[in-house]
């Protein structure tokens, strides 16, 4: 019963079942969940969770696709075609990309790559779905290490390998619903993702901006200026350099605009996304940043709505 209620709560809060009062046979959140993101409507983490950055997913698919009904919903995210889950066996090159990535800037700045640190961690980012519930999928594994896990059938999110859309002409960035949206020449929605932006709504950037770099695995210059509120920033008290990866603090990708030191990029922490974080960039999900950067070219638009001051 709490998953009907569930379902047809996202449902009825976007509209779905206006000409079709009449459920379909149960499905969970987490159906939902997984076949918006593989259809490129980000959901942030996959966690089985009735919440804002699944119903904004779902509002933007049924916009997108011109959907008014549950029938064509789930004809349309291809729910009765494809599994939810897979299994999925830990292997030595999954193992080769643990390492560390120190929380203090000084001890960030001398280890060769900001890593992934546990197994759980690296499924987490490379199947979109939480730490948590991961665990919940897999009882059967109560140690993580990777000794005990290489070579082991873990049960994730069945998320097949992201095909490249038609190219965005435009980005368009909403501040009172933490979205971002690619959109074609028609203005239609190609894809949606969950993000983050300025915890201060002066350092959002806006006016006119476009694409104008990308930079795939980039390091990070800490600069201890940017962090006046920290008092051990202020006692480093000079640049550093900290290298790429997964846990860098802008994560594995950095889109440039066209505004000096602002852009778009990954994140460390893809359970924050969907909330004001940043000092000012626009955030999202390691994985959603990479599937964006596939998706639009130098010069490629930015617009930013819902700013308090609108």
């Amino acid at each position: 019963m709490k998953t009907i209620i569930a379902l047809t709560g996202i449902l009825l809060a976007t509209g779905a079942l206006a000409q079709d009062q009449t459920p379909l046979p149960t499905l969970s959140t987490v159906d939902w969940q997984v076949a918006l993101d593989r259809n490129g409507f980000g959901v942030g983490l996959i966690d089985d969770k009735d919440g804002p950055k699944t119903r904004a997913a779902l509002t933007d698919f049924r916009q997108a696709r011109g959907i008014t009904n549950e029938t064509d919903l789930r004809t349309g995210l291809a729910l009765d075609r494809v599994p939810t889950f897979t299994n999925y066996t830990v292997n030595q090159d999954d193992m080769d990309q643990l390492g560390e990535a120190p929380s203090n800037w000084l001890a960030a700045s001398e280890v060769t790559r900001m890593a992934c640190e546990s197994v759980p961690e690296f499924l987490s980012a490379k199947h979109h779905v939480s730490e948590g519930y991961l665990l919940l999928l897999n009882p059967g594994i109560a140690d993580w290490s990777p000794t005990n896990v290489l070579g082991k059938s873990v049960k994730v999110p069945c998320l097949p390998p992201w095909k490249n859309r038609a190219l965005a002409t435009r980005i368009a960035v909403d501040c009172r619903r933490f979205r971002l949206r690619a959109l074609d020449a028609e203005g239609q929605i190609i894809a949606s993702f969950p993000c983050s932006i300025a915890m201060a709504e002066k350092k959002a950037p806006g006016g006119e901006l476009k694409v104008v770099v990308f930079a795939p695995n980039p390091n990070y210059t800490f600069d201890p200026l940017n962090y006046p509120e920290s008092v051990r920033a202020r006692k480093i008290g000079h640049k550093l350099i900290l290298p790429a990866g997964p846990n860098n603090p802008v994560g594995d990708y950095w889109i440039g605009l066209n505004l000096p030191g602002f852009g778009i990029h990954g994140t460390p922490h893809p359970e924050s996304i969907g909330s004001r974080e940043s000092h000012g960039c626009f955030r999202l999900t390691n994985w959603d940043i990479l599937r964006l950067s596939t998706m639009i070219t130098a010069g490629t638009p930015v617009e930013v709505t819902g700013m308090e001051n609108e």
